[in-house]
């Protein structure tokens, strides 16, 4: 009878313990823009429970536009989150206390497809091509490769905003569009309508804050601590994400909810293939971005990169041997 009533004081204990360290936890809402493989570094360190490891309970919400995610954290809704640069830049150019503080892919990390009749960048004149939103990294890759082929953006083409990546391989199939860029597993969708590859951005030799972790200067410098607890647990999923397919497949799996094992593969290999693995912001990524945003907004002329992005958490990490710890 003794052990009986002292194996249940442990296990009250225990109990007690548990509930405890749960409620030590800082609960971090962060919200995310896309089901896409740029994410996976997060969905890892979510399925591996690494951000307990580091006293965060983090609550992942996924909001499908970069400019509604700046939205909602202007509201208060969400202090961080990991979406495209180009909206931070374009919050803080109307005044927006926005600021990004690490990068996930710091190259316009998308794939142009277009139906089997283009076979050149050229071929897109007079057609209709989407974006999923004007302002978001599609429209940025798209008129970026339109302009360098000579080609105006307003003009010499018809811009669609499809919603989302999705929907525009839907209208693939149906030729209301005949090109637009795709991340994956949405380019597997593109390849089903008889899109093929026009163009890897990834490998065109442009930096672009394709997504990037954001949040007020108010909440970072508030919440110092946190900031940097929250970068070593994303880190750490980054390199789980490279180092261990298994658990990063898993993940994967469980954020696309995609059962076919060439998606779950396709999506990958794209994560891999983008996604930093040290989280350094790119001066000259943000500095393509103000180059097309000047031509909308003057402020953009005469702004510098450097007000837009604060590196300082990975900066202290790197300098501490954190990154070389992770890598080795």
């Amino acid at each position: 009878m003794i052990k009986i009533m002292y194996a249940l004081l442990c296990a009250v204990l225990v109990c007690i313990a548990s509930v405890n360290a749960a409620s030590a936890r800082d609960n971090l809402p962060i919200g995310y823009t896309a089901i896409t493989g740029i994410k996976a570094g997060l969905w890892v360190a979510e399925e591996a429970g690494i951000f307990e490891k580091y006293n965060i309970q983090p609550h992942l919400i996924l909001i499908t536009s970069g400019s509604k995610m700046v939205q909602a954290m202007l509201g208060g809704d969400l202090p961080l989150a990991g979406a495209a640069g180009n909206a931070a830049v374009d919050a803080a150019l109307a005044g927006a206390d926005i600021v990004m503080i690490g990068a996930l892919a710091k190259v316009p990390a998308f794939y142009i497809m277009a139906l089997p009749e283009i076979k050149s960048i050229e071929d897109l004149r007079g057609k209709p091509v989407a974006v999923t939103r004007f302002g978001s990294s599609t429209d940025f890759t798209m008129r970026y490769l339109l302009r360098k082929h000579g080609m105006n953006p307003d003009r010499d083409v018809t811009m669609v905003q499809t919603g989302d990546i999705f929907a525009a391989a839907a209208m693939m199939k149906t030729k209301a569009i005949v090109a637009a860029p795709f991340s994956s597993p949405a380019n597997l969708r593109a390849q089903e309508a008889g899109a093929r590859v026009l163009m890897n951005m990834g490998k065109a030799g442009i930096y672009f804050p394709h997504d990037a972790w954001m949040a007020s200067r108010s909440y970072i410098n508030a919440n110092e601590d946190l900031i940097r607890r929250f970068m070593k647990g994303y880190s750490e999923g980054v390199a789980k994400l490279f180092n261990d397919p298994d658990l990063s497949r898993r993940a994967i799996r469980r954020f696309t909810r995609a059962t076919d094992p060439k998606i779950v593969d396709a999506v990958y290999q794209y994560a891999v293939d983008y996604v930093e693995k040290i989280p350094y912001n790119t001066r000259e990524g943000i500095q393509e971005v103000l180059n097309q945003a000047a031509a909308r907004n003057p402020k953009a002329k005469d702004a510098k990169p450097e007000a837009f992005y604060d590196d300082r958490f990975v900066k202290e990490l790197d300098s501490q041997g954190f990154y070389k710890q992770l890598w080795k």
